[in-house]
């Protein structure tokens, strides 16, 4: 295997200041003509969104607040399906993307964000593990638009202490009776010999009906994503582990019905079903002393014979009702509920762990929650809404430790259930959240706004399996509660029409993995008496701008949060494994965004974020406070993307990512890696024809071998590097499309 192709000295990269720089000199200082286009000075355009839980310009928001519009969604799903990917290409703050399922270093602002689709949470508690993802459970090439509100926020229930992430699904075209939508894409890798072979040809089929018939619309899509071989930078098969390999079948329906003008009834359901492959693997240590799974041949192929085949199905179903005019107020009600069912493949992974090969985990989990919640403009200056939330989450986990060495003459291998939970606990939560919020207008140019929530959550962990000093012990469960308020208060104020300056302080309230902290109470203890098992609560505070000049957009912010009791990995050099420590935390950064109309036919745009994150794990004040590790705070990131369009037909796009170095935790004896830098660039086009278009992208143009983020913390550890997988190198990826 040849070397990977990474810097060793911070010397050999840009550094975050430059980075800066050379933005602002592209974007700002290289555009003086732009002025004079515009006659000197901007106007900022009126943005609406809905993240707030009501419809509202983003100049009324006292937060940073990103959109990604279904033209960037299509450009970043055409090279991939994995929604993630786009998110961590296109929102500043947002880890780098990882290529994996599993959220995996990708928080927001170094904190979790909560994930929702068309109004429904996506994630369980502690639920971003492998195959676990939230970002699996749709179709994403239904996604139309995404929002991103920055911040810990009390309009929604316990977690999302790093802001809200909002995925908004199409609607039916109004006054068209039928519409069709048929879309077939494929990518392959180029310089590998069989291009076209099962281990290089991935595809995505997806068909859409949609249409309104007065009173009733309705939508319904079926697609087949056939993910199969990733090839990295050295044109090695990039390890299957997380890549490829697997075929999801995803459904969804949605139907609406307004009997008048004032109201509207809608029903959705989405269902995922994901089918994977058994893979076996051996370590293989490269020259840059990095250890990588790579796969086996079929001699070491198995037979699993048992009652747990692998399965992973994700369903989510919603029934919503809205009423604009109810006495003056607008009533809003969703009954939503999700299942995830994830029995786990078997992976040979060549080697043994506690005196076992591997072990199965078997596990379902499922939610059922209501929103309610009415709004009202007492004045034409104030607004106030108030609402209640609950939901209630279980989860039932078992787990199937087996060696993988002992098998039958038929190369049979059968699991025997040891315990219940490997990791996972079962358990059931309960949350009830009740706020209020107001905004309220001094003027036309100051606006204040804020409110407070009150969460009560119950919660039961039952018993489950252990590792403590490599001994298999069974984890007695407990009952507890926990409750906090969290307040908000926000400031917008108009410059002018071309420039808002807004300030927020918020609070936001979150539960702790109920299967991580399990882990970090021995035995012997009760888990309702121990400090893990305590409610984090954020401060976050953020000041920053919206601006506009000629031809440019811009925003800025800088934001600070804390919090008491954080959830912090440390990494155990000992035996090789990791917990979570909950100790006192300080997250902080600075974020920008450009957006340039350069000319009638080019629009250019970028955007740059860095944090530093520290915590303090013995509880030792200021003086004790070291960096946090790079599975919960991403290096600093920048992206520049533009779109030129050549004449009505034909368009150009590229999109250069930048990610930093980061050794601050290795540099404090957190981790044992350190997150090395790249550039990746990516090239497309788009030509339109007839009902239809015809795209082209290519991805890492360079064909650069590097490891992500995610798999850059397995790496230095033998025991996970199976899962350690190079990112992919050049792929090119076709799509056609017609609209009928």
């Amino acid at each position: 295997m040849e070397n990977w192709p990474l810097p060793s000295t911070h010397s050999e990269r840009l550094k975050p200041l430059e980075v800066v720089g050379l933005s602002i000199c592209l974007l700002v200082g290289a555009s003086p003509s732009v002025f004079a286009q515009a006659g000197g000075q901007g106007v900022m355009e009126q943005v609406i969104v809905t993240a707030t839980r009501r419809e509202q310009p983003i100049n009324e928001i006292s937060r940073s607040v990103i959109t990604l519009d279904q033209k960037e969604l299509a450009l970043e799903l055409a090279k991939s399906s994995n929604i993630a990917n786009a998110l961590g290409a296109r929102v500043p703050g947002f880890g780098a993307p990882s290529h994996i399922d599993q959220l995996r270093t990708q928080t927001l602002r170094g904190r979790e964000p909560l994930y929702l689709i068309d109004g429904i949470p996506l994630a369980f508690n502690g639920g971003a593990g492998f195959l676990q993802g939230p970002l699996v459970k749709f179709d994403t090439g239904l996604v139309s638009r995404v929002e991103v509100l920055y911040g810990p926020t009390s309009l929604y229930g316990a977690g999302g202490t790093g802001g809200v992430i909002q995925f908004f699904t199409y609607q039916a075209p109004e006054d068209k009776a039928v519409e069709f939508n048929l879309r077939q894409s494929v990518t392959v890798y180029p310089g590998v010999s069989k291009v076209l072979g099962r281990d290089s040809l991935s595809w995505r089929t997806g068909a859409r009906v949609a249409g309104d018939l007065g009173k009733v619309d309705y939508l319904a899509s079926l697609s087949y994503d056939s993910q199969n071989g990733v090839f990295d930078g050295n044109s090695d098969l990039a390890n299957p582990v997380y890549y490829g390999y697997a075929d999801d079948t995803s459904y969804f329906v949605k139907l609406g019905f307004e009997p008048d003008e004032q109201q509207r009834i809608e029903f959705s359901y989405s269902l995922v079903d994901k089918e994977f492959e058994d893979r076996n693997f051996e370590v293989e240590i490269t020259d840059d002393l990095f250890a990588i799974g790579v796969e086996t041949d079929e001699d070491r192929r198995f037979t699993y014979v048992g009652p747990y085949q692998p399965v992973d199905e994700k369903s989510l179903y919603s029934l919503s009702y809205e009423h604009r005019d109810v006495l003056g107020n607008q009533l809003r009600l969703q009954y939503y509920g999700r299942k995830d069912e994830i029995i786990e493949p078997l992976v040979d992974f060549g080697f043994e762990l506690f005196g076992v090969s591997n072990y199965q985990n078997v596990k379902t989990d499922k939610s059922d929650g209501i929103r309610a919640q009415l709004s009202r403009e007492i004045t034409d200056r104030l607004t106030v809404m108030f609402g209640s939330d609950y939901e209630q989450q279980t989860r039932e986990a078992d787990a199937f430790v087996y060696d993988l060495g002992n098998r039958d003459p038929e190369d049979r291998v059968i699991n025997q259930p040891v315990g219940n939970g490997l990791f996972l606990y079962p358990f059931e939560l309960k949350t009830l959240g009740l706020f209020v919020q107001f905004d309220y207008g001094f003027s036309n140019r100051l606006r204040l706004s804020g409110g407070l929530r009150r969460e009560d959550a119950e919660f039961t962990i039952g018993p489950g399996l252990r590792l403590f000093d490599f001994a298999q012990i069974t984890r007695q469960g407990g009952s507890g509660e926990d409750d906090g308020i969290a307040y908000n208060l926000g400031l917008t104020f108009d410059v002018n029409d071309s420039l808002t300056l807004f300030a927020n302080y918020a609070e936001g309230f979150e539960i702790p993995s109920l299967s991580q902290v399990s882990n970090l109470v021995p035995p012997d203890e009760p888990l309702t008496s121990n400090r893990a098992i305590e409610p984090q609560i954020v401060d976050n505070f953020e000041f920053g701008l919206r601006g506009a000049m000629g031809a440019i957009r811009y925003t800025a912010a800088a934001y600070y949060s804390e919090s008491e009791f954080g959830q912090n990995f440390l990494y155990d050099q000992q035996t090789g494994l990791g917990s979570y420590n909950r100790s006192p935390e300080r997250n902080y950064g600075l974020e920008f965004t450009v957006d340039w109309q350069a000319t009638e036919k080019l629009q250019i745009h970028s955007n740059f974020g860095i944090i530093t994150a520290k915590f303090d794990p013995d509880g030792d004040g200021p003086g004790g406070y070291v960096h946090q590790s790079g599975l919960d705070v991403q290096p600093w990131k920048l992206t520049f993307a533009g779109d030129y369009q050549l004449n009505q037909a034909l368009s150009f796009n590229f999109l250069a990512l930048v990610i930093g170095d980061r050794d601050e935790a290795l540099n404090d004896e957190i981790d044992v890696w350190e997150v090395r830098g790249y550039e990746v660039l990516d090239l497309g086009l788009d030509y339109k024809i007839g009902l239809g278009s015809f795209g082209v992208q290519i991805t890492n143009v360079f064909d650069k071998a590097y490891l992500a983020p995610s798999s850059q913390s397995y790496s230095n550890n033998v025991f996970f590097a199976p899962r350690v997988a190079g990112a992919p190198g050049r792929a090119l990826s076709l799509t056609l499309e017609f609209n009928i």
